[in-house]
């Protein structure tokens, strides 16, 4: 799961230390089972014991026919692990043919970012966000088994030679199962984070082979594990300075692994590494961006990788020195394919790019427009497959020109992210939406076509275009409806001599008018690729509903780059757009809000699937993290003073949720410190909920810092938003302790304003549960005292590890008072571990009258007025 935060994109780092990947750690590990072994964690270490045979299996191949791979794995699959070979090249010695198969769909219950792998049978293999782990027939798409974890999957599978799988899960352990029946064989644990200062023990790496038979399998918690695939016993463990979500690709005459890192401090180590077979390390590597994608081999000694710096480099497998390398447009999350003698590598910036293998020199470079994460696939004929980040499976010719696409998402989380793997007969892929696909081999060249299916591809206009974009990052020529409430955000593209080209907006030089006249707040994001638009009062106004947006300004040239941080540059030209927006005004349903303060139910919504597809660089970091997040909002009281006949507000408590069991409904997370105040404001069905003080909350194991949080939804009269919601959120890197200076490394901060500004979108829904009132509690003394707002429970009766019970303040109108209400929460337990006492600091210069709450999940719980400095 990618775990670094929306507004803090390197919380990697956060876990850092300096240990070396030779140091060993200070505490005991678990064996492959899970079991405490009482042995010593040994890095780096044992190496050499013998791989243990398993006299039960044997190879699946013909005993006639050369071996197709050169370590263990499945010899008749044509696809049995991420990128189809110990290399890593992508290619197969095969291209598929249609056989005249129907394409097929199988769904999931949640999202999918891992790659399918193919058995000689034909069945695929694959893993989903909602923990199962699918067999599936290649031919018809019907289900054969699956296996439940604990957690996410979004690692691939391996088919190895005795007839097994194996794949991590987000729940830290590795499994092997029967690939024909999908039974348990063994299953390893993964150390405690703790162990190396880490924060979790995911599996999101995928699963490598060795020469001898070894598995390698990298985890977050720093460790690659060395596993003995008979007994699932760790044979080595090998210390990464971060996260590793790479694989390694294996050089079959020595047994090297070369394999990527997330760490972008150099302080740390490197993120590019050399590994000898016994865990020895060769050579690091660094570079200014984590290295997600995993490393091929080329012919010479090279082994390729791109970054999240935006560069693709050529590294001498001997000493790790660099060979070649190519700057792209944006950073890089896919791994590269290898044919003959060419390197395809697609980028974030929606471009492939075609480089010779030996030189580093551009062939040629395909524009596709939206970002690209899919690791390509290529065949004997060097024809090129891929996944788009607007639901496209994209197939090129060898050389580069377009053969044909087919949109297989239409839903608005369209990400196909995942890789295609190649069988015989079809390409199999899968995306977000939780579908995986079988696409009859060249499916859309039949005679009659799917009408889905692209057979033309539009080459992007040339000069320069500013592009409205959707919520979901996607580019358009004219925005659809929108909502009155909702942010906009527009992308600019500069094309010249038929390429795109670096170009960077001058955020000095950017003027947006409105008609009808409004005031709008305009900013720029920190790669300066996007600007957003926000109506300043909350809603556009338009009594035709339409308001037209003119947008003009000037784009920067030829900057200086460090990675994918840009600055100076030289006056390129200028773009200008003009937007008719048809902005929806609702069908102003009545709504009944509710809050608890009037005796009534309290209206509670739920905030799911949480995408930022903006900038680029923030899903290559934690997509499925953020689709995982779940929030409670419910309404405290009324803010008072307002004219109710023009707009409501509220106060709002915001509450990270989770699913209480596999597809239970979500309720407030116990303990949680994710919790921050709203202010909820409407006019008709339109909505919007913010916080323009700051706010900071603990989520996915650290601290998120906002200066402000927008969101904005239009609500049916079932009080669910009637299409999924605007998010906008900005902070300043140098308010950010510790990771500012990493976020400016990555390019995540303008180098004008120091803001990083992040665009995105979510589901709102009416909580689905009933949030009575918890049971009563008495006997509360609110008060504020040595620079602290407390709450005494004389009868204690809280269960902290049943509800989310925390402090809110508000001023004497009833909005919420800028405290860190979840990172600075001082909760102190008395008998049976119940709540004696809440305490949280406030500032010095706050004084009066105010109204402190004590919230038990949603609910105000207890109130009262504290005076404060007088």
């Amino acid at each position: 799961m990618r775990r670094t935060l929306l507004a803090v994109a390197l919380l990697t780092v956060a876990a850092c230390s300096d240990e070396s990947a030779s140091d060993e750690p200070a505490s005991d590990a678990d064996a492959s089972t899970g079991t405490d072994s009482g042995d010593d964690i040994d890095v780096a270490s044992d190496a050499s014991a013998d791989v243990a045979t398993d006299a039960t299996s044997d190879t699946d191949a013909d005993a006639d026919e050369p071996p197709r791979f050169g370590v263990p794995l499945a010899q008749g699959s044509p696809w049995p692990k991420f990128r189809a070979n110990e290399a890593q090249t992508g290619r197969v010695d095969f291209s598929p043919a249609d056989d005249g198969r129907d394409l097929w769909t199988f769904q999931t219950g949640k999202g999918i970012f891992s790659t399918p792998v193919v058995s000689a049978d034909g069945t695929v293999y694959v893993g989903s966000a909602s923990r199962s782990f699918y067999a599936i027939d290649g031919a018809t798409g019907d289900e054969r088994w699956h296996f439940e974890t604990g957690e996410i999957i979004d690692s691939s599978g391996l088919l190895d030679d005795r007839g097994r799988v194996y794949f991590g899960s987000g729940d830290g352990t590795l499994y092997a199962l029967d690939a024909a029946s999908g039974d348990e064989v063994w299953r390893f644990s993964a150390d405690d984070p703790a162990v190396n200062n880490a924060l979790i023990n995911w599996f999101e790496g995928n699963v490598a082979i060795g020469v001898d038979g070894t598995l390698y399998a990298p985890n977050d918690n720093f460790f690659v594990y060395a596993i003995d695939r008979g007994s699932g016993e760790p044979t080595f463990r090998f210390r990464m300075p971060d996260q590793t979500w790479s694989l390694p690709a294996v050089d079959i005459e020595s047994g090297n692994l070369f394999i990527g890192n997330n760490n972008v401090v150099e302080l740390f180590g490197g993120n590019t590494y050399g590994i000898a077979p016994d865990g020895a390390q060769l050579w690091e590597q660094s570079t200014l961006g984590s290295i997600a994608a995993s490393p091929a081999l080329i012919s010479g000694g090279g082994v390729v990788v791109g970054g999240f710096d935006g560069f693709v480099r050529a590294l001498d497998r001997a000493d790790g020195h660099t060979l070649w390398e190519l700057g792209a447009l944006d950073h890089i999350y896919a791994s590269p394919a290898v044919g003959d003698g060419v390197v395809i590598q697609p980028a974030a910036d929606g471009t492939v790019y075609a480089i010779d293998a030996a030189t580093g020199e551009q062939r040629w470079a395909f524009d596709w427009g939206a970002p690209i994460r899919s690791s390509p696939a290529i065949d004997a004929d060097g024809r090129i497959y891929m996944g788009t980040g607007d639901g496209h499976l994209l197939v090129l010719n060898s050389d580069g020109s377009f053969r044909w696409a087919i949109e297989l998402i239409a839903d608005d989380r369209d990400d196909m992210n995942a890789s295609p793997a190649l069988g015989p007969h079809a390409v199999y892929i899968a995306g977000e939406s939780g579908e995986v696909f079988g696409v009859p081999a060249d499916y859309c060249l039949r005679a009659n076509p799917d009408s889905r299916c692209v057979l033309e591809h539009a080459e992007p206009r040339g000069g320069a275009a500013l592009l409205f974009t959707t919520r979901f990052g996607t580019l358009a020529e004219a925005p659809s409806e929108v909502g009155r409430s909702d942010a906009l955000a527009f992308s600019l593209r500069v094309r010249v001599d038929g390429e795109t080209v670096l170009a960077l907006i001058d955020e000095g030089s950017v003027s947006v008018t409105a008609s009808p006249a409004q005031d709008v707040d305009v900013a720029v994001s920190a790669d300066r690729r996007f600007l957003t638009v926000l109506p300043r009062g909350g809603f556009f106004d338009a009594a035709d509903g339409v308001v037209t947006l003119t947008i003009d300004g000037d784009y920067l040239v030829d900057p200086e780059r460090a990675g994918l941080r840009f600055s100076g540059g030289t006056t390129g030209g200028s773009f200008d757009g003009t937007f008719a927006i048809e902005v929806d005004r609702g069908a102003a349903p009545e709504l009944p809000f509710a809050v608890p303060t009037d005796g009534a139910d309290q209206t509670v919504w739920e905030l799911s699937r949480l995408a930022a597809p903006m900038p680029t660089l923030l899903p290559s970091y934690n997509q499925i993290g953020f689709d995982s997040l779940h929030f409670l909002i419910g309404l405290v009281a009324p803010i008072v003073g307002e004219p109710e006949d023009v707009t409501q507000r509220w106060l709002g408590w915001v509450v990270e949720g989770v699913p209480a069991g596999e597809g239970g409904a979500v309720i407030p997370r116990a303990g949680t410190r994710g919790v921050f105040p709203v202010v909820v404001e409407r006019q008709g069905p339109f909505v919007t909920l913010t916080n323009e003080d700051g706010l900071a909350l603990e989520v996915m194991s650290a601290t998120l810092e906002f200066e402000t949080f927008r969101m904005a939804a239009e609500l049916g009269a079932d009080l669910d938003a009637v299409r999924p919601i605007t998010v906008h959120a900005a902070t300043e890197c140098g308010g950010i302790p510790l990771y500012g200076p990493f976020l400016r490394t990555l390019g995540l901060c303008n180098p004008d304003t120091d803001r990083l500004i992040a665009y995105g979108a979510a589901l709102l829904t009416a909580w689905a549960l009933a949030l009575a009132a918890p049971a009563q509690v008495e006997g509360v003394t609110l008060e504020v005292t040595a620079g602290r707002l407390v709450a005494t429970f004389a009868t204690p009766s809280l269960d902290p590890t049943v509800h989310s019970v925390s402090l809110l303040l508000a001023d004497a109108a009833g909005r919420p008072v800028a405290l860190d209400y979840g990172p600075a929460l001082r909760t102190t337990t008395g008998a049976g571990g119940l709540v004696a006492e809440l305490s949280l600091p406030v500032p010095r210069d706050l004084s009066g009258e105010l109204m402190a709450y004590v919230m038990v999940d949603t609910y105000p719980a207890i109130s009262g007025l504290v005076t404060i400095g007088e």
